[in-house]
C-alpha cells in the first residue's frame, strides 16, 4: 500500500505537536510517537540540542538512525513546519538521501548497520509503518 500526502501530513502533524509538548517541558527530553518504542520516530530536546528521529538509537540492533533535522539553538521548539516535515518524510519514504548539516538531516552510517542503502530502506520502512496507522 503506498503511502498518501494526507498520511504523511497526519505524520508531521503528529511530529510538530511533539515538539511543542516537548519545548514546554523542561525536563523531559524525548517524546516517542509510539510510546517507549524504538524502531519509530522521536523528537529530543536536551539542553540546546533539538532533533527529530528515525530508527533505532540502541547499537545493538543493527539498524541505525538518522536526524530528520538537528539543530544546536537555545531556542525552544526549533523544529521545522507541518509542510516541510511532511515533504522530509516523503523524501526519507522513497528512499532519498536528504542533504546533511546543521539545520538539516544528519544519518549515522556505521559499518554495523550495514550500509547507507540498507539504512535508507529501512527509515522507509519506519516512515512507512508510521504513517500508515
Amino acid at each position: 500500500m503506498n503511502v498518501t500526502n494526507k498520511q504523511l501530513i497526519s505524520l508531521a502533524k503528529r511530529i510538530a505537536a511533539a515538539g511543542r509538548i516537548i519545548a514546554k517541558d523542561h525536563i523531559a527530553k524525548d517524546y516517542y510517537l509510539e510510546g517507549k518504542n524504538y524502531g519509530s520516530i522521536f523528537v529530543t530536546s536536551d539542553s540546546g540540542f533539538e532533533a527529530i528521529v528515525i530508527g533505532d538509537v540502541r547499537p545493538d540492533t543493527g539498524n541505525g538512525f538518522m536526524y530528520l533535522y538537528y539543530q544546536s539553538t537555545d531556542q525552544r521548539n526549533s523544529y521545522p513546519n507541518e509542510k516541510t516535515i511532511a515533504a522530509l518524510l516523503r523524501n526519507v519514504l522513497d528512499k532519498e538521501r536528504l542533504e546533511e548539516g546543521e539545520g538539516k538531516a544528519a544519518y549515522h552510517d556505521w559499518p554495523e548497520y550495514g550500509g547507507i542503502e540498507k539504512q535508507l530502506t529501512y527509515f522507509s520502512e519506519v516512515v512507512h509503518r508510521m504513517a500508515s496507522k
